[in-house]
């Protein structure tokens, strides 16, 4: 296909080149013509007769000439032997062959003819031969040809190579689909990297299998998880029910071994909630909730929720604002998130330790920071933290789900945010980096 269209073209653009020529030239001689039948137009009988005698006797190419007729037919002056037969004496343009006089003798050629019926009677022939243009346009049409046949071959041999190229690395994206298809989740389709529009498509396709991958991962990994969370909580309950069947002599034994299933209950429910939570937020694409977000002023609600909390707890709760500013999110989604970091400060900060937010700005981006005094997580866990149910050492023995920092991650990666961990002076610091792909406005 690629080839007959470049073929038709490049026949249209010769095509368009003999035209061009041909008409050019012929434009030339028919000013010619006009030009010198009108002048001798002009010019009284015998003055006429003298100049078509004298002036085309000196062209020695042969080309122009002219010519009087009497009217019976009889040559008057001029270089043709006789009046062409069915010439039409209206003074327009005619192709039609001539006799020329000739050293040789009279010998038909094509011309280019105007004639005029004079006063007298007597009529005035003027004209130009052909036969070069009709050589030039030979000669261009020979060429024109001749160079299309190379073009051709040419195309026919690149579209060939190209066709190939393209269907071994098709070949070789159906064999890596095929695969895929077949469970080989880790397989990609081969690319190059800066390569043309298949390569960028073949690349666009391998992070999404990329993607998949790591959701299908989670997904495998969110059963075995639920089945590890769940089976302590429950097992004890189990447990605590028989012995407390079987033990309980009074109504106060049996209500505190009631009481504590509650408590595993609640454990395991809690699990649960933030299971379905995190499944929300990452299933939901919506972002008609979006508005723009005063950052100074969640940040003061959340301040007000766990001050009392912190310092019942014994720590020292900080909240540094730095200049105001506004961001495109989900209100409710960023407050839960930030929620859950100062909830996790506050629960692995030491005793006496402390608590702090900040809203800082790194140049444009506004961040906003939730550190404690605490351990913190090892740079080797931190990427394992964002999943769900990773307990980082040396918090595995601290009561909760293991699911607050993946609720996290999921509502940060939904508005486009980045998730920052780092090691500060005195403790550990976790960063929302909010680069929304609307962009933050600037303080």
């Amino acid at each position: 296909m690629v080839c007959a269209a470049f073929a038709a073209t490049t026949l249209l653009l010769f095509g368009f080149i003999y035209w061009q020529t041909a008409g050019l030239v012929s434009a030339r001689i028919d000013d010619f013509i006009r030009h010198e039948h009108a002048a001798l137009l002009r010019e009284t009988p015998a003055v006429m007769a003298a100049d078509v005698n004298t002036r085309y006797a000196d062209d020695l190419h042969r080309l122009s000439f002219a010519a009087i007729f009497a009217p019976s037919g009889l040559r008057v002056a001029g270089g043709l032997a006789a009046l062409p037969r069915n010439l039409a004496d209206d003074g327009n343009l005619h192709d039609i062959e001539v006799l020329r006089r000739g050293e040789q003798g009279a010998a038909p050629e094509v011309a280019r003819v105007a004639a005029d019926r004079l006063a007298d009677g007597s009529v005035l022939v003027v004209g130009r031969s052909v036969q070069d243009l009709t050589d030039l346009r030979s000669r261009i049409g020979r060429a024109l040809w001749l160079g299309l046949m190379p073009a051709l071959a040419a195309s026919l041999a690149i579209g060939l190579f190209a066709s190939r190229r393209t269907i071994v690395r098709v070949r070789a994206v159906n064999r890596a689909i095929a695969r895929i298809m077949q469970g080989h989740l880790q397989e990609r389709l081969p690319f190059r990297a800066g390569g043309d529009a298949l390569d960028q498509l073949a690349e666009s396709c391998n992070r999404m299998l990329g993607e998949i991958e790591r959701l299908l991962d989670e997904v495998r990994g969110v059963g075995d998880g639920i089945a590890h969370d769940l089976r302590g909580p429950l097992s004890r309950l189990r447990f605590r029910l028989e012995v407390g069947r079987a033990r309980a002599a009074t109504q106060a034994e049996l209500d505190a071994v009631v009481a504590q299933g509650l408590q595993d209950l609640d454990q395991s429910l809690a699990t649960i909630t933030a299971l379905l939570r995190i499944g929300e937020v990452q299933a939901e694409r919506r972002q008609a909730a979006f508005s723009h977000v005063g950052l100074a002023e969640l940040l003061r609600e959340v301040a007000e929720l766990y001050a009392p909390l912190a310092e019942h707890r014994g720590l020292t709760f900080g909240l540094t604002l730095g200049a105001d500013g506004e961001v495109p999110a989900d209100r409710a989604l960023l407050l839960e998130a930030v929620v859950n970091l100062v909830d996790n400060a506050v629960k692995f900060a030491p005793q006496s330790g402390t608590v702090s937010m900040a809203l800082m700005w790194e140049g444009a981006t506004p961040v906003l920071r939730v550190a404690d005094s605490g351990p913190g997580i090892a740079p080797a866990h931190r990427q394992a933290a964002l999943g769900r149910f990773y307990r980082a050492p040396p918090s595995q023995h601290v009561a909760g789900t293991g699911l607050g920092l993946s609720l996290v991650s999921a509502i940060v990666r939904r508005h486009g945010f980045e998730l920052r961990m780092s090691d500060i002076a005195g403790g550990f610091a976790v960063d929302i980096v909010c680069t929304a792909p609307s962009g933050a406005m600037q303080p």
